[in-house]
């Protein structure tokens, strides 16, 4: 029985440390944080509440907090984020298929088809390169 608890007991650390490994996927859920972390990476960032938006309510999408982007040139390698947070996570699941052809329309040519995301995570849908999704946590 001994044995049993102990290999229960590993088999339940290993689930619990593969779900928070596999939940570090996005940028910071904090908006301001998300800001600081791409400032700190070297990114030109800004946060809206008012004007993306606006816009992306015209589009049809609704219940939208704050939208926050971040781009950034070097080397001739080019980075670039959008978050969109919403009001709850509901909202952004309804939203998902309208972001996701708002964000291929913006996908720039100098990013490349393999390095481009757009993904869904609790209350926010983000788009952009996948370093800078690393960059914006």
């Amino acid at each position: 029985m001994k044995k049993f608890t102990r290999i229960l007991c590993l088999a339940l650390v290993a689930v619990m440390l593969c779900a928070t490994l596999a939940s570090c996927g996005g940028p910071a859920s904090n908006p301001d944080d998300a800001v600081a972390a791409l400032k700190e990476n070297g990114y030109t960032a800004a946060k809206d509440t008012v004007i993306v938006p606006a816009a992306l309510k015209l589009a049809g999408v609704k219940d939208i907090d704050t939208v926050i982007s971040g781009t950034k040139i070097e080397e001739d390698v080019f980075e670039t984020i959008t978050v969109i947070y919403f009001t709850d996570s509901d909202a952004a699941e309804a939203a998902f298929e309208k972001v996701e052809s708002y964000a291929s329309e913006k996908k720039d040519d100098k990013a490349e088809e393999s390095d481009w995301v757009v993904e869904q995570s609790g209350a926010m849908i983000y788009f952009g390169t996948k370093q800078a999704v690393k960059d914006a946590k």
